[in-house]
């Protein structure tokens, strides 16, 4: 009985110190802790999506801070590439239209699995836009018309929006500094006012693509 209380002593002390190394080695975790590991990225973005059941194609750039390699706060601002193929013709009475826009703001993300070759993450974008009609063809009158003429009179209307844009992606991480990123968001952008315009103009899903630079 003596020997069984003893060996039970030993292995209660040799516990206690194992656990005790254990603690002193690893910190405890907290909310509001100092992060471990801060990263940083860099990335040129790109988006399919449509805007009043026309294809357009987005593109911008993203970048930011990475904390603890899942969470990171940043910024990025898209515009619409191909604007001289959005052309409305029901806007104006005298000529067509064309329509061009952006919009940015501030990218929060949390990662799941950041460190393994193929990741999920789930951004979101809070922000703010510009959306507007032009009878200036980007793609014709540039190369056609006097270099020094004032395109201001020709934008027709424009009006400014609030943006929210949560996604979801799956990365895939190429190398050490580089990954790619392919998913899906949806942007809510309310009350958008145009003439002859649904005011849901800006809201639509898109097909997302981004590459992405930098210590994850």
């Amino acid at each position: 009985m003596k020997f069984r209380f003893i060996l039970a002593a030993l292995i209660l002390i040799t516990a206690s110190s194992i656990a005790q190394t254990d603690t002193n080695r690893a910190p405890i975790q907290t909310v509001f802790g100092k992060p471990q590991h801060i990263g940083w990225w860099i990335s040129p973005d790109f988006a399919y999506t449509q805007l009043s059941n026309r294809d357009a194609w987005l593109g911008g750039m993203s970048g930011g801070v990475i904390l603890d390699h899942s969470f990171s706060i940043g910024v990025a601002g898209y515009g619409i590439m191909n604007s001289n193929s959005l052309v409305y013709s029901n806007v104006l009475d005298t000529a067509n239209v064309y329509l061009y826009g952006g919009y940015g703001g501030l990218k929060l993300e949390y990662r799941l699995w950041p460190l393994k070759m193929i990741n999920i993450a789930f951004p979101l974008l809070i922000g703010g836009g510009g959306v507007g009609y032009s009878t200036w063809n980007w793609n014709h009158d540039y190369y056609y018309d006097d270099p020094y003429h004032d395109h201001h009179h020709e934008y027709y209307s424009w009006d400014g929006f609030f943006v929210l844009e949560p996604g979801v992606t799956v990365g895939i991480n190429l190398l050490r500094f580089m990954r790619l990123d392919v998913g899906a968001s949806y942007r809510w952008a309310p009350s958008v006012n145009l003439p002859s315009t649904s005011r849901e103009l800006m809201d639509g899903f898109n097909a997302t693509m981004a590459l992405r630079f930098g210590g994850f």
